[in-house]
Formats: structure tokens, C-alpha cells, sequence
């Protein structure tokens, strides 16, 4: 974590430097941090991928259920990451773009998981 905070620290310091100057390289310098930030972030998700799939080992739900949480996961971490890039570089109408697509997006795959369980309260006697 430590890492991270100094990836990051060492960014914004230099972004405000170049941002007079040279802004080109200040997003530059920018996008570069978050991509290493990313990269330190992918041990951890390693991890935290293990300890759902044993979480979900403990019910009884059809495996398709934890690829479309990975994937709505995915989904919400890209957006965020995109709309924040954005953002960023002063373009807040195409960060809201990418939030609503990003929303719709994860609205489409749970779907699934969303039909499911209105068939399975359908299926019920009451």
C-alpha cells in the first residue's frame, strides 16, 4: 500500500508541475500512475478472487452466479476507472457517458440473476 500512495503522491506532484507547461504530459504522467496503481492492485484481487469462490463454495447457488458478479465487478472498476480519466482531463460529459454506459452495462448482465429470482418468487406458494 505504501507503494501505491508514493506511485501516486510522486504523480500529482508532477501533474501539477507539467500541467503549466507541457499539460500533454501531464495526462501522460497520469494515465501512467493509475496503470502501474492497477498493477499493484492485481495481487490483491488475486486474493480476493480466492476467498469469494471459497465464500460461495458455502452455498448452494449455480457457478454462472459468481462469473456475472466478476464480470459486474469488472464492468463498475473499468467505468470508474475511465470515467475518473476523464474527469481528469476536464471532460466531464464523456465521464458521465462512460458512467451510464457502464451502469446499463452491468444492468444487462444481471439480468440473468434478476430473472432467476423473479421466477423463483413466481414459484412460490404463499
Amino acid at each position: 500500500m505504501i507503494k501505491v500512495v508514493f506511485i501516486g503522491l510522486v504523480a500529482v506532484f508532477a501533474v501539477l508541475l507539467l500541467r503549466v507547461g507541457k499539460p500533454e504530459f501531464a495526462m501522460a504522467v497520469s494515465l501512467t500512475a493509475c496503470v502501474l496503481i492497477l498493477l499493484f492492485a492485481g495481487g490483491t484481487l488475486t486474493s480476493v478472487v480466492g476467498d469469494l469462490k471459497k465464500l460461495f463454495s458455502y452455498i448452494t447457488l449455480p457457478e454462472g452466479y459468481l462469473k456475472i458478479l466478476f464480470k459486474i465487478l469488472g464492468v463498475a472498476y473499468l467505468a470508474e476507472f475511465g470515467s475518473a480519466l476523464c474527469k481528469d482531463a476536464g471532460q466531464s460529459a464523456i465521464s458521465g457517458q462512460i458512467e451510464l454506459v457502464g451502469k446499463l452495462t452491468i444492468l444487462a448482465i444481471s439480468m440473468p440473476v434478476v430473472t432467476s429470482l423473479f421466477e423463483t418468487i413466481s414459484r412460490m406458494t404463499w
